[in-house]
């Protein structure tokens, strides 16, 4: 007996398997992002996902099982793209650490505004996020934690003692809070400019807008403490 013969027909199942599951996680990030977790009914995941109602329990246990499975797999995914900013922000051949702020900041926009993945991933993202539930904390812990944390590093090297810590990270969330809402509440900035779509040149308008707070006192006080320490002497 040949080796496709005895290989053939588990081969055959796990292609079965592995597709099934993988539409079921497809279907789940659409339907929990659209009606929320309560909503959905395991019953209308698998009438989505092309699947049998035994195929949920059978591949993953349960809703909130399937639920989870739908947010790892946008974690694993930003994790990998959240690593091209990682990256730049460790590059040390860029010498100036405000250089490659604005840098990974650029990058990162344009990450979330390429529209490279599914629109109802953005909706699974912004109801998990809302609710700050189990779901949004594991895409949190994966992807933009560690992005968070070396954004903040990077500031650090910016303010050079002149803002503290607390500051810093609330900057640091205030910045990539408003770059994912230029992906999940575009339809603001869209109507707002009166711009039809983000196209090139609008993209380039918002990394300079971008550039412009990164090269502010908004990462460091160091300037207002100049005016302030020039205001004094004038006085006095």
């Amino acid at each position: 007996m040949d080796k496709a013969s005895i290989g053939g027909p588990s081969n055959g199942h796990e292609i079965r398997s592995s597709r099934t599951r993988a539409q079921l996680i497809a279907a789940a990030i659409d339907v929990f992002g659209r009606i929320g977790f309560e909503a959905a009914s395991t019953r209308l995941l698998a009438k989505e996902g092309k699947a049998n109602l035994s195929a949920i329990p059978y591949h993953f246990g349960g809703k909130r099982e399937l639920y989870m499975a739908a947010a790892q797999e946008i974690a694993d995914y930003a994790q990998g793209r959240i690593e091209e900013i990682n990256l730049i922000l460790e590059d040390r051949e860029t010498k100036s650490p405000r250089e490659r702020l604005e840098k990974a900041l650029s990058c990162f926009l344009r990450i979330l505004l390429d529209d490279a993945e599914p629109r109802s991933w953005a909706t699974f993202f912004a109801r998990c996020a809302y609710e700050n539930d189990e779901a949004f904390l594991l895409i949190h812990d994966r992807a933009i934690a560690p992005l968070q944390h070396r954004l903040i590093a990077t500031v650090k090297m910016i303010a050079l003692g002149t803002l503290d810590e607390e500051a810093i990270r609330l900057r640091v969330s205030a910045v990539i809070t408003a770059i994912i809402g230029f992906r999940l509440l575009r339809g603001i900035i869209l109507r707002g400019m009166d711009w039809k779509k983000a196209q090139s040149m609008n993209l380039r308008q918002i990394e300079e807008m971008i550039r412009d707070l990164t090269r502010s006192n908004f990462m460091s006080d160091a300037e207002a403490k100049g005016q302030t320490s020039r205001s004094t002497t004038a006085i006095f």
